[in-house]
């Protein structure tokens, strides 16, 4: 895991408004242990917004040295989970013919300040931090993301390729 922060140059409008649409198959891109599935089902999930502006592709590519970039804004409602999993990438693998999954980095950018009950772990440590702040990892890392508080939470999804 390696973390650090840039500076917000984004403003709630940015990542507030829409499309939202709901990952109706999450289950499908990770694996997790049956009994996340049964325990945590019906909360499972995460908002995804795609439309996403080029200066934020340009951004990601510039600053984390990657190819092959693909940037998301995530919004998790109170009660929505990914439990512990670790990333399948298929799609992404498959559409940029990627050979090695350990190539693959995935950087979450907090862009509020961490409130209480919004939860990233990476392995055995909780990640918070005020707005701007990152954290990234590499291949098929144990990870997961919860809202158990009030309100939702939003955060930046970047998946790329290290660039050799």
């Amino acid at each position: 895991m390696i973390k650090g922060k840039i500076k917000p140059t984004w403003t709630i409008n940015d990542y507030k408004k829409g499309p939202w649409r709901l990952h109706i198959s999450p289950l499908s891109s990770f694996r997790t242990k049956q009994l996340n599935v049964n325990v945590f089902e019906h909360n499972i999930g995460v908002y995804i917004n795609n439309d996403v502006e080029k200066k934020f592709i340009s951004f990601a590519e510039k600053k984390f040295k990657l190819n092959h970039t693909v940037v998301a804004f995530n919004k998790m409602i109170p009660g929505q989970i990914l439990p512990f999993h670790k990333d399948l990438y298929s799609t992404y693998i498959k559409k940029n013919r990627i050979k090695n999954k350990k190539n693959i980095v995935r950087i979450i950018i907090f862009l509020h300040d961490s409130l209480p009950g919004h939860q990233l772990w990476i392995e055995d440590k909780m990640c918070t931090g005020p707005a701007g702040t990152w954290f990234s990892w590499q291949g098929a890392t144990k990870h997961m993301a919860a809202n158990l508080g009030e309100v939702d939470r939003y955060v930046i999804q970047i998946t790329g390729k290290v660039n050799k």
